[in-house]
């Protein structure tokens, strides 16, 4: 979802998955984000999709929700926030949805957007009275937006909205 459309085709493409190509397409991926930004200031955020709202559905779990299972969650919910937002085509939720029930992860929680906000408030890549999050603008593409941490909250509560 952050910057390889052609590995969300593959994902999507039914038949056998050919894990070896995934695999390698994605640290592929990484690498090169973490080549061009060594000390996570840029670029290499985007490696977060979903990891602020999913650090938060984690921690209201007392991590009994695993770590990616939570990452899952929080893809949707700033795919639908992004949507909501006009900064995503509303075409991409539905997709994404689709992929990851595929792939049998969660794409909802029941934990509250008050009690998420909280928990999402000591995140990393807060800085002062903003946070950068990874913000989907298309299949397989994504960007950093900064957003006030007051307006957070805002965010996760249109995320949660089915």
């Amino acid at each position: 979802m952050i910057g390889d459309p052609a590995l969300l085709d593959i994902l999507e493409a039914p038949g056998p998955l050919d894990v070896e190509t995934v695999i390698a397409r994605c640290v592929e991926q990484k690498g090169r984000l973490v080549e061009a930004d060594e000390f996570d200031t840029g670029a290499r955020q985007l490696l977060n999709l979903g990891h602020t709202i999913g650090h938060g559905v984690e921690a209201c779990s007392g991590y009994a929700i695993s770590h990616g299972k939570a990452v899952a969650i929080g893809m949707v919910l700033i795919t639908r926030a992004a949507v909501h937002f006009g900064l995503c085509p509303a075409a991409v939720l539905p997709r994404l949805q689709a992929l990851l029930e595929a792939y049998r992860l969660p794409q909802s929680t029941e934990y509250s957007a008050q009690a998420l906000y909280t928990k999402t408030l000591s995140d990393k890549k807060r800085s002062g009275d903003a946070l950068s999050l990874v913000v989907p603008t298309a299949w397989g593409e994504s960007r950093l937006h900064s957003v006030p941490v007051a307006s957070l909250l805002s965010w996760i509560e249109k995320g949660l909205q089915a």
